[in-house]
């Protein structure tokens, strides 16, 4: 069940009046959507709430006005309607701006305020030509909106026309449907075809750990068992997660669930985002502070998408520097130690 209108979002969470108001102001720029699931795990946690609900602050021009429609230029890059180059070796496809859930901190916001749209079956097929015709493309990212929402004959059309092209090694869905409504990911022809696709890779959208719930786990359980490796995307989001011990205990129980940490971005400047920022210097902060804790193999790389089309840029703590013929290294407790260039 999809709920976009403010007297059922009542019918399942108290809201207060502050809450009711911005709601009534805010969804007349930007509108509201949720899954009956992911408003139930609103009402028992403040940072899922926080995601959820719209607050005052996106449509307050003081605080939004760093903030861009599109600072990433996807537009600028696009080769098709549907499909942006930017990476030699990697394509872009948004195929649908429908979500059953819209956060507040969404990099596309800007395509909330378009009509709803799903890509169509020429489309699909003018990108899979183009895919084609581009030899050097070797991984394909599904996006959206939710690609995953797609009626499951449109997903076929592209997922196996991207299996037939021998040049395309990897498929990447980006998807939280796993997080916000995880029943919709067990549906059989769903995870049939994923299975049937064979180069499908799962990322999935985690962002704090009271998302990791039965249910959610459930989900990410089948896709792997449909022989997708899963992993996840988190955003750095102010209140909600930028503190090392809620991305430690994040990322350590998407690793139980068998679900690679794989980015932790910063967070956008989207124009009806910018209150979710941090900075930079705090998120390099944490990274510094997960490494004294936590395996490598939990901690996702930090990464900054460049303005204008310039590309993620991964970022790590500076624990280095060479003096001389020497390097001087900061251990993971913060000792130092020093090694010869040789």
């Amino acid at each position: 069940m999809i709920i976009k209108d403010l007297d059922r979002v009542k019918e399942v969470i108290r809201l207060s009046k502050e809450e009711e108001e911005a709601f009534k102001e805010v969804t007349k720029v930007y509108p509201f959507s949720s899954s009956l699931y992911y408003l139930k795990v609103a009402s028992r946690s403040d940072a899922v709430r926080k995601m959820l609900l719209p607050s005052l602050e996106e449509v307050d021009p003081e605080v939004q006005k760093f903030g861009q429609d599109d600072p990433l230029n996807e537009e600028g890059d696009k080769k098709t309607p549907f499909l942006t180059h930017r990476y030699p070796d990697r394509v872009l496809i948004v195929t649908t701006n429908q979500c059953p859930v819209l956060c507040r901190y969404c990099m596309r916001k800007r395509n909330w305020k378009l009509k709803p749209f799903v890509i169509e079956d020429r489309e699909i097929d003018r990108a899979i030509e183009y895919i084609k015709g581009n030899p050097k493309v070797r991984d394909v990212l599904i996006s959206g909106g939710e690609p995953l929402s797609l009626p499951v004959e449109k997903l076929e059309r592209l997922l196996i026309g991207l299996k037939r092209i021998e040049t395309v090694e990897v498929v990447r869905i980006g998807t939280r449907l796993p997080v916000v409504d995880p029943e919709k990911v067990l549906r059989e022809e769903l995870l049939g075809l994923i299975e049937k696709a064979e180069k499908v890779w799962i990322n999935t959208h985690f962002n704090h750990p009271d998302e990791i719930t039965p249910e959610a786990k459930e989900a990410c359980r089948a896709l792997l068992k449909s022989s997708a490796p899963v992993n996840n995307q988190t955003v750095l989001l102010k209140g909600v997660n930028d503190s090392a011990d809620t991305l430690e205990r994040l990322f350590r129980g998407l690793q139980k669930i068998k679900v690679r940490p794989y980015y932790l971005f910063h967070c956008d400047p989207v124009k009806g985002v910018m209150h979710f920022s941090t900075t930079i210097t705090k998120g390099l902060e944490i990274l510094r502070e997960l490494f004294r804790r936590i395996s490598p193999l939990a901690i996702p790389y930090y990464a900054v998408d460049g303005l204008g089309g310039y590309g993620k840029v991964p970022l790590l703590p500076k624990r280095f520097k060479k003096v001389g013929d020497h390097y001087t290294f900061e251990s993971f407790k913060g000792e130092i130690f020093t090694m010869a260039d040789r």
